[in-house]
């Protein structure tokens, strides 16, 4: 019998033809008339039904096209693996990315040497100098194919913005998660330097200010005074303070405190440290001296710079010519006789000595001398009114005269400090404050107070060489009563520390010397010591308003009346 080759179900869910070859067994066959249709169609009418249907086979195009489509795929992450990143295409930046992409380009066409315009992974590599050997040089294909930028040609901004655009290091303004690599912040970098440098430069210039301005002008600071002067001192500052009076004086130190102690707290600058304490020297109530406040002082009072004297300096070179010339000195210590060593034949100009301009000119935080109005009240007389005495003082600092050889033509006596303090005379006592927190340091507070004791010493001095000119010129010797050498007193502060000091002068050799003594110091956050202040201070303006007073206008006095009785005998 022949074999017949019928249709298997399989086939039918296979997509294919199977070949037989021996003998199958015998299974129905059910006829059905052929219709005219596709050879599909005919195979599926053999198909015996079921339950869940196959799915849909897809057609052979979809096929070819999906397998296509991976293995481009595929081709393109094995060509990925060795292209360089920075020649695979970029993904979508970030706004905040992108931001920084613009600030990158602009900062790249902004750098010299002739980088403008050309990507870091254009530039050429940096050579390495030291090579490593080659077991250590072993890097994967994507190390060795990057091109990391150059550091000579950026600066250190735009790495760092390149940096985050090649995602080395995150942006914390565009993502919360936490960095790879912290960078402290550029602006409380340069705020603690740039607070270093500052508090360096200052102390540096004070010190400098100290050992060559200062002692240009011969102001020793942290000097002894002579005993006499030392004896003077005392009197005025030790003074009894009866138990009422100090009572008084604590009330004051209390309030001190509370309000240095709110600005300590607040960090206050060194206006708001001055406030409390020109408040508490108003509350001593001595009357008959004046308080100004930032007032500037007069140039021609701050102190003429000393002339060291000249011991043969043309006798010491020669000297010292003979000896290098001498063929048997050291070979270390000869030099050869030219025209550019002699300093007969030098064009260098010798070293000029400083100008009188070389201290600053004072400008006190708080001056405390005598009024003004007071003053011509005591010097007014039985036979001298008012208005007399106020055209005496004008006439003495109208009247002009040279107080040093070959010195500038100064007041005869101008016993006002500066312009914009006329109603304080004879100035006794200043305050130079710093704040706590600011970088300056009390060292410059005492730099500055010695030069205006200078200033106010020199008027005390003039006026002195008024009496004694008269005295001499009238051939008369004066007695005064209320004599005591020239002082000066001065509050230096940085915060709530407060310092006292007191200076003076003495003649040397045809020149003046100032100096100038520590004499205790108080943290006035601590009330007994404000209180030991407070009783300082009340000391030195009872003196100013008592016996210095009286002194000034003795002399004044004196002056007045020799004078005026010298010019009603030769009339």
């Amino acid at each position: 019998m022949p074999l017949t080759r019928r249709p298997n179900p399989a086939s039918v869910q296979n997509n294919g033809r199977q070949s037989t070859t021996g003998p199958r067994p015998k299974t129905p066959v059910v006829k059905s008339p052929r219709s005219t249709g596709t050879r599909r169609s005919a195979r599926l009418q053999y198909a015996q039904p079921s339950l869940t249907p196959a799915p849909a086979p897809q057609p052979a195009r979809s096929k070819r096209k999906r397998l296509h489509e991976d293995s481009e795929a595929q081709a393109e992450t094995d060509a990925s693996r060795r292209v360089c990143p920075s020649k695979q295409p970029l993904r979508p930046l970030r706004p905040e990315h992108k931001r920084i992409k613009e600030n990158l380009q602009r900062g790249l066409d902004a750098e010299p040497n002739g980088s403008a315009g050309v990507h870091p992974c254009k530039q050429p590599r940096e050579p390495h100098p030291d090579p490593k050997p080659p077991e250590e040089n072993v890097q994967t294909d994507l190390e060795a194919e990057e091109l990391p930028p150059s550091k000579d040609q950026l600066s250190e901004k735009n790495l760092r913005l390149l940096r985050i655009l090649n995602g080395e290091e995150m942006d914390s303004a565009g993502n919360n998660a936490p960095t790879l690599s912290r960078t402290p912040s550029r602006r409380s970098m340069v705020t603690s330097e740039a607070g270093t440098e500052t508090t360096r430069r200052t102390s540096h210039s004070a010190l400098v200010y100290r050992q060559t301005n200062l002692k240009d002008v011969r102001i020793r600071i942290h000097a002894e005074p002579p005993d006499h002067i030392q004896a003077a001192i005392d009197r005025i500052v030790t003074a009894e303070v009866s138990q009422e009076r100090r009572s008084e004086l604590r009330v004051i130190a209390q309030e001190l405190r509370n309000r240095l102690f709110y600005f300590v707290r607040a960090e206050a600058n060194e206006e708001n440290f001055i406030k409390p304490l020109d408040n508490a020297i108003e509350a001593l109530r001595l009357r008959s001296l004046g308080v100004i406040s930032k007032g500037d002082w007069r140039v021609d009072l701050k102190p003429v710079v000393y002339k060291p004297r000249n011991y043969g300096h043309d006798i010491m070179h020669r000297s010292q010519q003979r000896e290098v010339d001498d063929v048997s000195a050291p070979l270390g210590e000869r030099r050869q006789h030219t025209p550019a060593n002699d300093p007969q034949s030098s064009s260098i100009p010798p070293c000029l000595p400083p100008p009188r301009t070389s201290v600053k000119t004072p400008r006190p935080d708080i001056s405390i001398g005598i009024e003004f109005t007071a003053l011509i009240s005591s010097l007014a007389a039985e036979n001298l009114t008012e208005e007399q005495v106020s055209e005496f003082l004008d006439w003495l600092q109208e009247e002009m005269v040279q107080h040093e050889p070959n010195g500038p033509l100064e007041s005869l006596l101008n016993p006002v400090p500066g312009p914009r303090t006329l109603n304080l005379a004879f100035p006794f006592f200043v305050v130079e404050g710093k704040a706590y927190s600011t970088g300056q340091q009390i060292y410059e507070a005492e730099n500055q107070a010695s030069v205006s004791a200078a200033c106010g010493l020199k008027i005390q001095l003039d006026l002195e060489s008024l009496v004694n000119s008269v005295a001499t010129k009238c051939d008369l010797s004066p007695t005064m009563s209320n004599t005591g050498p020239p002082l000066f007193f001065a509050i230096c502060t940085q915060g709530p520390i407060h310092e006292l000091w007191a200076h003076w002068t003495v003649a040397d050799v045809g020149s003046r010397k100032f100096g100038s003594k520590l004499l205790d110091s108080w943290n006035v956050l601590l009330l007994d010591r404000g209180q030991d202040l407070m009783i300082a201070l009340n000391n030195i303006g009872t003196w100013g308003a008592g016996s210095f007073m009286e002194s000034i206008v003795e002399h004044l006095r004196f002056v007045e009346k020799t004078m005026r009785s010298w010019n009603e005998s030769h009339v």
